[in-house]
């Protein structure tokens, strides 16, 4: 495993938990039930970074297509892994499990709150950066 993959496990994790202690504390059985899941959904569907966006205030312009590629490529990757999650779901049937269920659903909405993101704060770049430039 990469020290990328890892890292990026670690924050699944992480944010498995902070997604479902925001309304109560979890037992031990349950924290443990919420890492075994998330372990195994990535198994499946690994998670994958956000890319860096460029500063549209000093970005030259291959920066910013750069950029532009970069952010087109998270974006199909994304919608990738939502349908991995989506198939995974439908995989599991009516075996799947409330851990399951929940944690696909948190992963499910943090991947499209952070493509999301991503493509509103390059759009924000890119008007900095052609308020700036003229292009």
């Amino acid at each position: 495993m990469s020290i990328q993959h890892f890292i990026l496990l670690a924050f699944t994790l992480f944010n498995a938990d902070v997604l479902f202690a925001q309304d109560s504390e979890l037992t031990p059985e349950q924290e443990e039930a919420i890492q075994t899941v998330a372990l195994e959904i990535n198994g499946e569907c690994p998670v994958i970074a956000q890319p860096a966006i460029p500063d549209g205030s000093s970005a030259s312009k291959d920066e910013m297509v750069v950029g532009q590629g970069a952010l087109k490529a998270y974006i199909k990757e994304g919608n990738e892994y939502l349908g991995c999650l989506v198939s995974l779901e439908e995989d599991w049937g009516d075996g799947i499990s409330g851990s399951q269920a929940a944690v696909i659903n948190a992963l499910y909405n943090r991947m499209v709150s952070n493509l999301e993101a991503s493509a509103n704060a390059f759009n924000d770049q890119l008007k900095i950066y052609q308020d700036r430039s003229g292009d």
